[in-house]
């Protein structure tokens, strides 16, 4: 399969579970080998990995320790020159608490952690299709006067 979005190529995952993180390397690499991965085990890995490298799209974790996933969001939002990094919050909580405490902080989506491969390969496929300049969090993901995650 060719690449889906050839502007999407430096991918970075956020997360300390090392089974979710090799699961995310496998399927990422079937939907499009061409993408680069990158994986942080914490949010201060990622944090300083972003003062010397500029990827195209973040997937975060909400829970890591040293740095939890809404403090990152806010530092990497709040950082000139970052505040256009599209950020996928990809966690297992489907409280919709997070769901709108991330949205506030400026995620550009929220997606729950999919149950197995096949899932995860629809999630990937989408995601790495959208046209992350378009703001479209807002219109599609803020329905019945709350936000919802991200479904593929």
């Amino acid at each position: 399969m060719g690449s889906l979005a050839p502007h999407m190529n430096e991918v970075v995952l956020a997360d300390d579970d090392a089974d979710h993180a090799a699961l995310f390397r496998i399927v990422l690499k079937q939907v499009d080998p061409s993408k680069r991965l990158t994986i942080v085990r914490n949010g201060e890995e990622l944090i300083n990995l972003l003062k010397t490298y500029r990827p195209d799209l973040v997937f975060l974790d909400l829970n890591m320790p040293c740095k939890n996933g809404i403090q990152c969001l806010e530092e990497i939002k709040g950082r000139l020159g970052f505040e256009e990094l599209p950020v996928v919050v990809y966690s297992s909580s489907s409280h919709m608490t997070d769901i709108q405490r991330s949205y506030i902080y400026k995620a550009d989506l929220y997606m729950v952690k999919p149950f197995n491969s096949a899932h995860l390969r629809n999630a990937l496929e989408s995601i790495l299709k959208m046209e992350w300049r378009n703001n479209f969090t807002e219109k599609y993901y803020f329905i019945n006067n709350r936000f919802v995650p991200f479904t593929a």
